[in-house]
């Protein structure tokens, strides 16, 4: 039987240029990580937790852009191969010698 090894994949996909995070200036990266890191795992953020002086008018538009360009393209390119992988059917092989 042919298996796969899940964690082998999953690191060998991220690794992917498809998947690749761009580079980002500090405040947008500051904004991804204390904003919209903790949105996407339904952590709540606060105003008050917030340093307005770490980022921009513009890093606000590059998340977004990056959002719009990056993540959701590449939310639904992995759905796409999660999807794939779901409906393969196992295949059991047997190897004969004679």
């Amino acid at each position: 039987m042919i298996t796969v090894n899940v964690a082998q994949l999953m690191s060998a996909i991220s690794e992917t240029e498809a998947f690749k995070m761009p580079e980002m200036n500090g405040g947008t990266r500051y904004l991804y990580d204390s904003v919209y890191g903790k949105l996407s795992k339904n952590v709540d953020v606060r105003l008050s937790e917030l340093d307005f002086t770490a980022f921009e008018l513009d890093d606000a538009a590059a998340l977004s852009e990056l959002h719009e360009n990056v993540i959701e393209r590449g939310y639904y390119t992995a759905a796409g191969i999660t999807s794939t992988l779901q409906n393969t059917a196992p295949v059991c092989k047997n190897v004969g010698y004679i």
